[in-house]
């Protein structure tokens, strides 16, 4: 297939090495066409003739930003999209009309994407690890318990409060930035999110060999692993008991057992290249049953959802958008489209 790849990259060395054709845009160095300002409608199709891109499939992976690129919903191939944090971006609700198909990471938030009026299918597809980085170096596991990521998020202001009482009862190794080689040390990884949600981390943890102690929560986390078996939970925002969780674990024989059984099952079934598959299968089937065709017979009815996913972006202060982007999404509101 001829792919575009919107926004996050994670997906596009998988889709080559797959042997697709992928053509990667976004604001990060790493894409194919860097974008410095917002794209609108008709200078997308401008820049796909000038790189004699005729895609087949234009998938949209959420990078936790407002989107860049605009009239999706007019073209002719089939577009996918891939939330991964709908629990902190109501906008991707209304903004979920515009596609043939889209993927919600987080189980529990799937009802709310039932729009009336649209055919387009909605997809729980949980989040993943990436073998190639996140793996089990062997090495000595001399760090008992880790964490790897941002302490004083806006996202998650409760995350503080929660590791300061916790590291008051057990020793906890904290750092920011690259987080695999600290794993593939770690006997055991705290996990802690901003709303309950199956986070990246969770995966990525198990893939490269550590325990996982993350939070008993929905969102489907024991459709995908047994806690006690895969990995262990403690109550959601319970500073002490994850604590006691954490003292038990390190000091249960049966630890590295269930680090290998949520390696295995992570390995298996949770990674890029199945995530990468199951989104190939929905565009063969968007073609199949037509589904571009079905979207550009009710532009009206999408257009008027997406209006309302602008209109979010203007109005939602926790976004930390300037007044030039709140106008524009403003604009974009009352316009309805990226023309």
């Amino acid at each position: 297939m001829r792919i575009v790849n919107l926004h996050h990259g994670g997906f596009v060395p998988t889709l080559r090495k797959l042997g697709h054709d992928v053509l990667s845009i976004g604001t990060t160095p790493d894409c194919d066409v860097r974008l410095t300002e917002p794209l609108s409608h008709k200078r997308l199709l401008e820049l796909l003739s000038s790189h004699a891109f005729a895609p087949d499939l234009v998938l949209w992976f959420d990078a936790c930003q407002p989107p860049w690129v605009f009239g999706l919903e007019s073209l002719p191939a089939v577009v996918i999209g891939y939330s991964v944090d709908q629990y902190m971006h109501p906008w991707h609700v209304p903004y979920s009309a515009g596609f043939d198909a889209f993927c919600i990471a987080q189980k529990d938030y799937l009802p709310l994407f039932d729009l009336p009026g649209l055919d387009r299918p909605c997809h729980w597809l949980p989040l993943f690890c990436s073998p190639t980085r996140d793996r089990d170096p062997g090495s000595p596991r001399d760090i008992p318990i880790s964490f790897v990521g941002t302490i004083g998020a806006r996202a998650n202001p409760a995350r503080k409060a929660f590791f300061d009482t916790f590291r008051t009862q057990v020793p906890l190794f904290v750092r920011k930035g690259l987080y695999a080689p600290i794993y593939g040390r770690s006997r055991l990884v705290l996990n802690q999110s901003a709303a309950g949600e199956l986070n990246f981390r969770l995966f990525e943890a198990m893939a490269c060999g550590a325990a996982l102690l993350t939070e008993d929560v929905e969102n489907g986390l024991r459709d995908l692993f047994t806690p006690g078996q895969d990995l262990l939970v403690y109550r959601r925002g319970d500073a002490a008991d994850a604590a006691t969780q954490a003292n038990l674990a390190l000091d249960n024989p049966d630890l590295a057992t269930i680090a290998a059984s949520g390696r295995r099952k992570t390995l298996a079934r949770h990674t890029v290249t199945s995530r990468a598959h199951t989104i190939l299968d929905m565009a063969r089937q968007a073609i199949a049953d037509n589904l571009p065709g079905k979207r550009l017979a009710n532009l009206a009815r999408i257009r008027s959802e997406m209006a309302k996913a602008y209109a979010f972006l203007a109005t939602d202060d926790s976004l930390g958008l300037t007044g030039k982007e709140r106008q524009f999404f403003l604009d974009m509101a009352k316009r309805g489209w990226g023309e």
